[in-house]
């Protein structure tokens, strides 16, 4: 059977950005599995006991139904040197539990620390992350995304960020990439342009 993740970040006891993944929901319910209603989220963690101090992950598992929803203390790993990998292929238009495609790529890496994955000649994400990257004052997301993340979709619809085609040719272009999602949120590192393999 296929499943989802939903990963909502949960900071001093308020959920962020629920709106969004109840839309993502929606979309995975309604592509899969039309004949169920999906889960409505604010009512299924209304009944769940949440922390009120610190930074939490709720990570809900759902198909027809939802299967788990754990919440754990979220500590950011470290990020300072990413690898380009390519892969023409790989689909990951929902947030599948199967990560089998994005760990294959991620034995790639090497000594750095996280990958950006290139398909068919375009960049598109990190393993976990949406990319944002920066030009002077002006940060922008690849348009040829793999997973459109909550964080993306609210940094789009609020106009901090716009779309760009971008390809690794483009990379002299900007100064910074950043990785984003709803946990990170925009307070990942910025890393310089020349970190990138």
């Amino acid at each position: 059977m296929c499943r989802f993740i939903e990963s909502i970040r949960l900071s001093e006891g308020t959920i962020q950005n629920l709106e969004y993944h109840q839309q993502r929901v929606n979309y995975a319910v309604s592509n899969y599995f039309p004949e169920h209603q999906p889960v409505e989220l604010k009512k299924l963690l209304n009944e769940c006991p949440l922390p009120t101090l610190g930074l939490h992950k709720i990570r809900l598992t759902y198909g027809r139904d939802v299967h788990e929803v754990k919440i754990s203390l979220y500590v950011a790993k470290p990020i300072q040197r990413l690898k380009i990998v390519y892969d023409d292929i790989i689909d990951y238009a929902h947030k599948f539990e199967d990560r089998s495609q994005l760990s294959q790529l991620l034995l790639q890496k090497g000594e750095a620390d996280e990958i950006i994955i290139v398909k068919n000649g375009l960049v598109t994400d990190a393993s976990f992350a949406n990319l944002l990257f920066k030009r002077k004052d002006q940060w922008v997301t690849p348009h040829s995304y793999l997973l459109n993340g909550t964080q993306r979709q609210f940094l789009l619809n609020q106009k901090i960020i716009e779309e760009e085609t971008i390809r690794i040719k483009d990379f002299h272009r900007y100064e910074k990439v950043k990785l984003i999602n709803a946990l990170l949120e925009r307070s990942g590192p910025e890393i310089d342009i020349n970190r990138i393999e």
